[in-house]
């Protein structure tokens, strides 16, 4: 059994597969690639489940608070808000996401889903903030280098 205490992120994301792509520390924003595998989907596997969709939305805008604030600063949300706009099918697809208003406690965050150059989904975010006393890794959503922009 796993040590609650060395828990950091829900392990369902492994399978979602996040990758960083590209931080802009100047507008605070990210953009995250991710992998929606067909066992995440319904409708004969041609569908992503909306809770896949608000999962990938839900921890983008928690990635650029953790990288924004070099693993200092992390969240949890307080709302979140998701329109669907278009299917999401099984496969790549790319979130950006931004930090629009911050204070000491709260954020308010907003995020896209991408995907064939088609936006599929968006979500707002109301977080609450907290600090670690320790950076935390966040190596497991940034597994290769990206760029940074400042």
């Amino acid at each position: 059994m796993t040590d609650p205490s060395e828990i950091r992120y829900a392990k369902i994301q492994e399978r979602l597969e996040p990758c960083v792509t590209e931080l802009n520390t100047k507008n605070k924003t990210v953009k995250v690639d991710w992998y929606i595998p067909i066992e995440f989907c319904h409708t004969k596997g041609t569908i992503a489940h909306g809770g896949t969709v608000s999962f990938i939305l839900d921890a983008s805008m928690f990635f650029v608070v953790d990288l924004i604030h070099k693993g200092y600063t992390t969240g949890l949300t307080l709302g979140l808000n998701i329109q669907y706009l278009n299917p999401c099918r099984p496969g790549k697809v790319t979130t950006e996401a931004s930090i629009l208003r911050e204070g000491k406690n709260f954020a308010f965050t907003q995020c896209q889903l991408i995907q064939n150059n088609i936006t599929v989904s968006s979500g707002t975010q109301q977080m609450s903030l907290y600090k670690n006393e320790i950076a935390q890794d966040s190596s497991w959503f940034t597994p290769k280098p990206y760029n940074v922009i400042n």
